[in-house]
Parts: C-alpha cells; sequence; structure tokens
C-alpha cells in the first residue's frame, strides 16, 4: 500500500509552481522545479521493484478501441477497464511504421539517429537495429530483471545477434518480421523474387511444423506469456516485452478468425454488425480477439498475486493503414483513425496519434486522461526511473521521463515537441511543438504516398448521421466539419501547418496565416535533420531464400551457424 503522505508536496513548493505559472514565459521552469524534486523507489513500490508487462499491439486503429471514441462497433471491455483506471494519455506519439517505432521505443533515440527512420524491415533484407545500441530489456537486467520477449520482433534477423535473445532478452518466443499468416506461420514475396517460408521460432531456433501448426499464432503467444508469468520467481522481478501480431496491416487470409475462432465472431457487436462490410466484420472479429489476450494476461496478473507490484504499459506502433491506401501497404486490415487524418505510412494524426496508456496501483491519482505529450522514445527513461534506476545511468537519449509527473498528477509533462519523423526518401517531415502559450502546432511535409488520397477515411459502417459511439471523454471534438478540408494541405508541394489544439483533424493548414510558426518550425527540423544518420534500408538479399535454408527465413548472413533443426529444437525442453 502506498503511504500518501510520503507524496505531499511541500507547501513552499506549490506556491512557487502557482506563482511561475501565472507568467507563461515561465511556463517550462515551472515543471523542472518539480521535476527536479525526485520521489524516491523507496516511497513508490517499498523496497521490490515492480513486474512490468509492456503489451503492444500492432497497426491499431485511433478507433478501434472502445474508449478512444466510445465505439459500440469494436467494445474492448477488458482494455477499456484497465485505461480507464490507470492514465490515458491522450497525446501519445509514435513513428507512422513497425520497425522505426520499436527502435525508437527499444533505444529511446529518434529514428533518424539511428538510421531506422524510411521503412519496416522484411524478410531476406540484410539491415536491423544497430549492434551498436543499448536497449531496454539490457538496462533491465543490469537491475536484476528477468526479461522477456514474445510475439513480433521486426528489428532485424539477418544474423541472429540481431535476435531479441541475444540483445537482452532471457527468453523470445516469436517472429523476427512485419507479419506472418496466423495459421501456418510463414511470409513471402511475391516481388523481387516469389518465395515463402515460416518464421516462428522459440529461442532463435526454427519451431518445425510437426510440434506445431495451424494454432492460432496470438493465443500461441498469449498462452506462452501467461506461462512465464505463472511460472516466474516471485522474488525476481520481469519485464515482459508482449507484441501481438493483431491486428496487423495484412491479407484477408491473416484476418481469417470467423473461420476459425468463432468465439470471436459470435460475439454479439460482431454477429450483429451489417454483412455489407465483411472486410470490417473480419476486423472487428480480431480486435475482439486483442481484447481477450489483454484480459488473460491481467488475470494471470491476479492468479499469481502480482498485479499490485506491476506497471502495464498499452501502446500501439502506429496507426490502422487506411483502405484507400491499401496498395502501398500489403493491403488493409480495415482499421479506423477516424475522425484523425489518414493513417498508417503518413505523418498525418491517423499515422502516429496512437492509443496508448498506464496502469499501476503505485499511481496514486489515477482514473484521469492526461493530455501532456508523451513519445514513444519517452518509454525507457520513464520505466526506468519507476523501477527505481538513476536516470544518469542512461546513455544519451532522446526520451524523457514522465515518470514524475505521472506520478504527482500533474496534467503538463515535461515535453515541449515531438520530432514524428524526417524521412529523406520521401521527404516527409514532422514535429508538434507546444508554445509558450500553450499552444500546440505541428508541421507536415512531403509525400504522401502518391498523394491522390491525403484525406480521412470514416469508420465502415458507419456514417454522420449514425456513428455507432457513445459518449467518451477521451474522444477527440474537431471543432471543423469532420472529414472536411477547410484549408487545403498539399504536403509534397510545400509544408503544412495546423493548430492541434483547435483542430485536431488537420482540416485547416494555416501556413500561410502564420508564417512565422512555420518557419520556426522549419528551422527546428533543419536541426534535428543535421543529427541523421542515412537511412539503413537494404533490398531484398536472394540469398536469404527460404529454399536454400529447409523452408525457413533464416539469418542466411551467419553460414555455419545455422542452428534450424528438430534436434536444436528438441534441445530446448
Amino acid at each position: 500500500m502506498v503511504n500518501l503522505r510520503l507524496l505531499r508536496i511541500p507547501l513552499s513548493t506549490i506556491l512557487l509552481v502557482l506563482v511561475l505559472r501565472s507568467n507563461g514565459q515561465f511556463f517550462d521552469k515551472s515543471i523542472n522545479s518539480i521535476h527536479n524534486a525526485r520521489i524516491p523507489i523507496a516511497q513508490n513500490f517499498g523496497a521490490k521493484r515492480p513486474n512490468i508487462l509492456i503489451f503492444m499491439a500492432d497497426d491499431l486503429g485511433h478507433a478501434d478501441l472502445s474508449y478512444t471514441e466510445g465505439s459500440i462497433q469494436t467494445p474492448t471491455p477488458n482494455i477499456d477497464k484497465l485505461a480507464w483506471d490507470g492514465i490515458i494519455l491522450n497525446r501519445h506519439y509514435s513513428n507512422s511504421l513497425g520497425s522505426p517505432s520499436r527502435s525508437s521505443f527499444f533505444t529511446a533515440k529518434h529514428a533518424i539517429t539511428t538510421g531506422m527512420q524510411s521503412a519496416s524491415i522484411e524478410s531476406g533484407e540484410p539491415w536491423g537495429l544497430p549492434f551498436n545500441l543499448k536497449i531496454q530489456p539490457q538496462y533491465f537486467k543490469e537491475m536484476g530483471y528477468s526479461t522477456h520477449a514474445i510475439g513480433k520482433w521486426n528489428l532485424g534477423s539477418s544474423q541472429r545477434a540481431f535476435y531479441p535473445n541475444n540483445r537482452g532478452f532471457d527468453t523470445w518466443y516469436g517472429f523476427s518480421a512485419s507479419s506472418m499468416n496466423w495459421f501456418n506461420y510463414t511470409e513471402g514475396w511475391v516481388s523481387p523474387y516469389p518465395t515463402s517460408g515460416r518464421l516462428l521460432r522459440d529461442q532463435g531456433i526454427a519451431v518445425p511444423s510437426n510440434v506445431t501448426n495451424n494454432a492460432y499464432a496470438p493465443d500461441l503467444f498469449t498462452i506462452r506469456a501467461e506461462q512465464i508469468i505463472r511460472d516466474s520467481d516471485v522474488n525476481v522481478p520481469f519485464y515482459m516485452f508482449f507484441s501481438t501480431p493483431i491486428p496487423h496491416t495484412a491479407f484477408a487470409e491473416y484476418r481469417a478468425i470467423q473461420q476459425t475462432m468463432p468465439q470471436f465472431d459470435l460475439r454479439s457487436p460482431v454477429a450483429k454488425f451489417s454483412d455489407q462490410f465483411p472486410e470490417r466484420k473480419k476486423q472487428l472479429g480480431v480486435i475482439q480477439a486483442l481484447d481477450e489476450s489483454f484480459k488473460r494476461l491481467y488475470d494471470a496478473l491476479v492468479n499469481k498475486d502480482v498485479l499490485n507490484n506491476t506497471i502495464i504499459v498499452f501502446l500501439t506502433d502506429n496507426g490502422a493503414p487506411v483502405p484507400p491506401a491499401a496498395t502501398f501497404l500489403r493491403g488493409s486490415n480495415h482499421g479506423s483513425n477516424w475522425p484523425l487524418r489518414h493513417g498508417k505510412g503518413t505523418l498525418f494524426e491517423g499515422g502516429v496519434r496512437t492509443p496508448a496508456f498506464i496502469w499501476t496501483p503505485m499511481i496514486p491519482k489515477r482514473g484521469r486522461i492526461s493530455n501532456q505529450l508523451v513519445h514513444i522514445t519517452d518509454w525507457l527513461p520513464t520505466l526506468y526511473e519507476a523501477a527505481g534506476g538513476n536516470l544518469g545511468d542512461l546513455n544519451s537519449m532522446d526520451g524523457v521521463s514522465q515518470w514524475q509527473t505521472l506520478l504527482r498528477g500533474l496534467e503538463d509533462g515535461p515535453r515541449t515537441e515531438v520530432l514524428l519523423n524526417i524521412n529523406p526518401m520521401n521527404g516527409q517531415a514532422g514535429l508538434v511543438y507546444r508554445d509558450v502559450d500553450g499552444s500546440l502546432y505541428k508541421y507536415v511535409a512531403g509525400s504522401v504516398f502518391d498523394n491522390t488520397f491525403t484525406g480521412w477515411s470514416r469508420t465502415e459502417g458507419t456514417t454522420m448521421d449514425n456513428p455507432m459511439t457513445m459518449f467518451s471523454a477521451a474522444a477527440i471534438k474537431c471543432n471543423f466539419q469532420p472529414g472536411t478540408e477547410v484549408s487545403p494541405c498539399r504536403s509534397w508541394e510545400k509544408a503544412c501547418l495546423f493548430d492541434l489544439l483547435n483542430d485536431p483533424c488537420e482540416t485547416n493548414n494555416i501556413a500561410d496565416s502564420n508564417p512565422s510558426m512555420l518557419n520556426l518550425l522549419s528551422q527546428k527540423i533543419q536541426a534535428y535533420n543535421s543529427t541523421s544518420a542515412v537511412p539503413l534500408v537494404r533490398a531484398f538479399d536472394l540469398r536469404s531464400d527460404p529454399a536454400n535454408w529447409d523452408g525457413v527465413w533464416a539469418p542466411w548472413l551467419d553460414d555455419g551457424q545455422i542452428l534450424d533443426s528438430l534436434q536444436a529444437f528438441k534441445s530446448l525442453n
């Protein structure tokens, strides 16, 4: 039980904050004065370090959870339960693609500084997160944690050194690519070279098809996570990165949950949904599976009696790919970011303003919505401090710890700006900036795929008269007509500027009417760009063809170190 008396802030500090906040020019000083008076770990958790469970969804749309927009299409009661009892991070930003986001999450560094800014890594591509970068599990292992990665990795597979179990994780059960068939665990290329191979691995060793096949992959990952929690030593804290492949951009058969997992199809919101939108209906079934997986991990913590000493973080790597952009993203999962603009692969809000919340009994003031700026690079320093780590021990990073702000229940966090990305391959650049008066501006430049669709994609099966939503305090209020452009943004011609407080749906480009702010943010982008590394993206390597490696996507650059065999797999048990 937290001793609330220990959380009191001296009256002198409160008075100082009130005085400073009365004058906008001292806005940041008031925040810094609070952050400098840090609450030590012993007053938060006692002598025991907290368990940490990261639950990362894949390509989850803003409107695909019921707590965000109050959707009655996709009720997610188990996720909602913890979101509303925790702190909903209503301005959480990620990158717009999986590998860049995941690299930033693990390193606390902008993707532009690590060469990870331009693409997601596909099977057969010889590149990955640089080996010289220290990542989250390595820091937590140094504090005595057991560390576990489950599910999607997507940070390199051409060498075994890229695998999670060689980068600080004690265990890894999952797959290394951006996607995987959920029933036979394969992924393939059509162009430039038609091929396909299995991806499922346990401790880096390929799982043979005669060991497991046709079981629903997200279920396999949930079962493994439950097992690890159940068998964990209560005297050793665990750090678990649970990265579900749900509801990722995928071809239709990846989402064939209705035919193979009928329990989700039979749930009322799915069964009653209009058959006029069959692909959206499949997506609703997948989201029910996502909610069920979250529930099972929560129940595992309860059954182990460790919930009260656990921090749970829920987030997604980027927004949903919208149907009009499907040809550029290997298909659409028919998710929804409505009423936010566009989706995955773009720096509009639908691609980068992502659902996220944190829950733990150790935070006294929960059950609230926070509008402080949070970036995916912030999770390493935030969780490290929450676990009792000394922030001075972390390597140079772009993320900032949000822990003291969250712990004290403050609305304004330490961030005043968020770099979304700078991608030299398509000219995309984006930045969110809060000025001294508290106004929030966003700079967006660069191509939007082929620039034919740059707008909004309404949730399938809904209309303006029937939005299929109920009230949610977290819902986004556009202020302008949703989905209707007031002043056009042609970001590939010249940079756009949006006032996110008054126009969160990016309908009104104010670049021409506010040239001074546009110029300021352009200068900031240039300053960030001076720190950019050359993108690491490499083309498909024919030597990786699974036909060369017994039908498996193997770490082909390791040559004789390939260990994928039934005998090697059996040695794990």
